[in-house]
């Protein structure tokens, strides 16, 4: 019985860190290690089917510098998002500029502080028009079903609106969309997609995770913050388990860079980079190890 061994990437969201994903990808082009397929959640759906569709790393680098320039960047309103304060939530950004009241009106009335549009603009500056069954590196994008609470994996269709799924942070965009199912982000059910490589049979699973790093000091002063710092806690707890079924985790020194912070993307890219490079020797050996051992088993 000949089976392929196959090694899938499980990129993870994280907004702006997931430009890390990007030196993650440099690097293990530069060492010539083979990805025979590509999961990805949220800010790791985009760059996942990105790279997927064109596997050239500097291409896509190259790409998201020129979007920092654009007119897209400019209306796509994240600089308004800077953290000024060490909780990355909704209510921690918005109540330091608006008044509470005005913040509660804004959530009782609308689904989201960004109309779609803006994000459906970032995203058509970056993402080719193409189909997902039709990437040179298969991929598969994961949204969170808000109906069924589950996760949903996309191999085909276009990667547009599966991207503009995946990306969909409840609160800052509204959901989106497919089929006549209402998606939101993928990080919400679903923060770094190990467990759909799994399910796809790949032999070994490298996952990057470029999760928010918890804060150790938080100003526990108010029931929000409290909130926020608790299901912050149930989040990452989730993450690690979830991590715990990948043979590799590349873990970028990104968790204190804010999801809005894009303009990070030199220092973003080099951290993923940086990282690779030094587990590069940890990660063929243990390719060498299970390829060996899958040979054995399957190829005899």
């Amino acid at each position: 019985m000949k089976r392929k061994f196959k090694i899938a990437l499980a990129l993870g969201g994280g907004g702006a860190r997931g430009c890390a994903h990007i030196g993650v990808l440099k690097a293990l082009e530069n060492a010539d290690i083979p990805i025979d397929l590509i999961t990805g959640s949220s800010i790791g759906a985009v760059v996942g089917g990105i790279y997927a569709n064109t596997p050239n790393a500097q291409e896509m680098h190259d790409k998201f510098s020129e979007f920092l320039e654009s007119k897209e960047y400019r209306k796509s309103g994240l600089e308004l998002f800077k953290r000024k304060e060490s909780d990355e939530n909704f209510f921690g950004q918005v109540a330091t500029n608006i008044k509470a009241r005005l913040v509660i009106n804004i959530a009782q009335s609308k689904t989201s502080l960004v109309s779609a549009r803006r994000l459906e603009g970032v995203l058509k500056f970056l993402i080719p028009d193409c189909r997902i069954q039709d990437t040179k590196i298969p991929f598969y994008g994961v949204t969170s079903d808000v109906s069924t609470g589950e996760q949903k994996v996309f191999s085909e269709g276009d990667l547009l609106p599966v991207a503009i799924a995946s990306a969909a942070i409840p609160g800052f965009l509204p959901p989106h969309r497919i089929n006549g199912d209402l998606m939101v982000d993928g990080s919400v059910v679903c923060p770094t997609p190990v467990i759909p490589a799994k399910e796809l049979d790949a032999s070994l699973i490298i996952a990057v995770d470029v999760s928010q790093a918890l804060n150790d000091s938080p100003k526990l002063d108010n029931v929000i913050n409290v909130m926020f710092q608790t299901q912050h806690m149930t989040a990452k707890h989730y993450n690690n388990l979830i991590l715990k079924q990948a043979d590799i985790v590349i873990r970028p020194n990104v968790g204190d860079i804010h999801w809005s912070e894009f303009k990070q993307l030199n220092f973003l890219v080099e951290e993923g980079e940086r990282v690779t490079r030094e587990i590069l020797p940890q990660i063929k050996q243990i390719i060498r190890t299970k390829n060996g051992l899958w040979n054995k088993i399957f190829q005899n």
